[in-house]
């Protein structure tokens, strides 16, 4: 996979195959962690989450601090010219639950991908930020109702404008912190030079951002499980939709990053959620925003940073 959860302190090794396959990255030389955070305005210094990486016999290693903190990192893989061959986020929380969904529309988790908690109005229920087809992550937000980024370990490059060189799939493998930006020449998609449509899929591709078992949700999931109009709750920031096991789960109005620039927007005010089905120049989402409308299917820009709610595989 291209995400791993990590629940304890430890020493922890995973392989360094590309996404869910069993192709190898290439020719590893070494490995480092790109950037910690912990989704929150503290300060976070190196190795406060994850260090110790290694490449060995085909593995990445890495540790944990031996005081276990919760919170998301980004571990590459290099060649011995420094190019970043592939890399993976490391998801410090607790395991998430299963939810099940009304009318069969499927198992998903509780919480974001991403998020450390999936308590309404608590800052780590918002989870990471992504744009269609790219398996890596981009920070959200320090606050519940606020456009303010949360703390990492980096300075995070500038966003790059969608041209033949940076519009790729080895482009934003290679560069797994830079926001490409969907320009009106591509409609608003970060891949340049045509449609893509088969980075995410219902059947799980080597790009899908979620862990083992789970995969980006195919686009009728929240229209079959009914969510339809519900109270916005203004004081948590998000929609409690109603599902058959438990009896709701809570959805945050994470914002999102423009197509155009990257930058974070709109925090604490709408959500949107990627699934895998693309239209003919868009991607389908659940929308919602504080007003309480809801459109369980709606279209928006791929270029987007938008957060994933993970939906169980099948057996």
């Amino acid at each position: 996979a291209n995400s791993y959860i990590v629940s304890s302190s430890g020493t922890y090794s995973i392989p360094a195959v590309k996404g869910n396959s069993s192709e190898s990255v290439g020719p590893v030389a070494s490995a480092e962690v790109l950037w910690e955070s912990f989704g929150t305005d503290e300060r976070v210094f190196k190795g406060s989450l994850v260090s110790g990486t290694k490449y060995e016999n085909g593995k990445v290693y890495f540790k944990t601090a031996d005081s276990y903190r919760e919170g998301n990192a980004v571990i590459a893989a290099k060649d011995a010219s420094g190019t970043i061959l592939w890399s993976w986020h490391i998801w410090l929380t607790d395991h998430p639950e299963e939810h099940i969904y009304n009318n069969n529309a499927g198992t998903m988790m509780d919480r974001n991908l991403g998020a450390t908690s999936a308590t309404s109005g608590d800052v780590g229920a918002l989870g990471l930020l992504y744009q269609w087809g790219r398996k890596d992550p981009f920070l959200g937000s320090s606050s519940i109702s606020g456009n303010s980024v949360a703390n990492s370990t980096i300075t995070w490059p500038s966003a790059v404008s969608s041209d033949s060189s940076t519009g790729t799939v080895d482009y934003v493998t290679s560069h797994p912190t830079t926001f490409v930006k969907g320009g009106s020449s591509q409609s608003y998609d970060w891949h340049y030079s045509s449609r893509n449509n088969t980075l995410w899929q219902s059947e799980k591709t080597i790009y899908d951002p979620c862990p083992a078992g789970w995969r980006v949700p195919d686009g009728g999931v929240w229209n079959v499980a009914g969510f339809s109009n519900t109270t916005y709750d203004d004081t948590n920031k998000g929609i409690s939709f109603s599902i058959s096991s438990p009896s709701t789960t809570w959805y945050p109005a994470s914002g999102y990053r423009f197509s155009d620039d990257g930058a974070l927007s709109n925090v604490g005010r709408s959500g949107c959620y990627w699934s895998v089905a693309p239209y003919s120049s868009n991607a389908d989402t659940l929308g919602f925003n504080y007003y309480g409308d809801v459109a369980p299917t709606n279209s928006n820009y791929r270029a987007y940073g938008f957060p994933v709610r993970c939906l169980q595989e099948s057996e």
